[in-house]
């Protein structure tokens, strides 16, 4: 079964996701903001990780540069799902090692649908 960590500092939208993708018998993590991530990362093998750019703490493009540097998550692929559309941020985060870049909100099938594709290495 592949695991997946969900970093959002929203209780709502961590519940929001992992309903979503608990449909697909995913197993799901969360965390709430990227330092927790990270803390629980030592523990969890995460196959996928869907993070927030703005948390508390450590916001999602720290943590991203974080998961990059460490050897055992360097090719984890990573969905930003975030609702700004500043473009800067989206090249930071880009250029920080995101896989991927959605805005909320997203629909349940399309985040099924890219969530499935990164799984598979399309």
């Amino acid at each position: 079964m592949k695991k997946i960590l969900i970093v959002d500092d929203s209780s709502t939208i961590r519940k929001l996701v992992k309903y979503i993708l608990k449909k697909q018998e995913y197993m799901i993590s969360e965390a709430e903001d990227g330092l927790d991530a990270m803390e629980k990362l030592g523990n969890l093998e995460a196959d996928l990780i869907i993070v927030d750019l703005n948390m508390p703490n450590m916001d999602g493009i720290e943590f991203v540069k974080n998961l990059r540097s460490n050897y055992y998550h360097m090719d984890t692929p990573v969905i930003m799902l975030t609702t700004t559309k500043d473009e800067d941020l989206k090249r930071d985060a880009m250029l920080a090692g995101v896989n991927l870049f959605l805005n909320k909100p997203v629909q349940p099938n399309f985040l099924i649908y890219k969530v499935e594709s990164l799984l598979k290495g399309e």
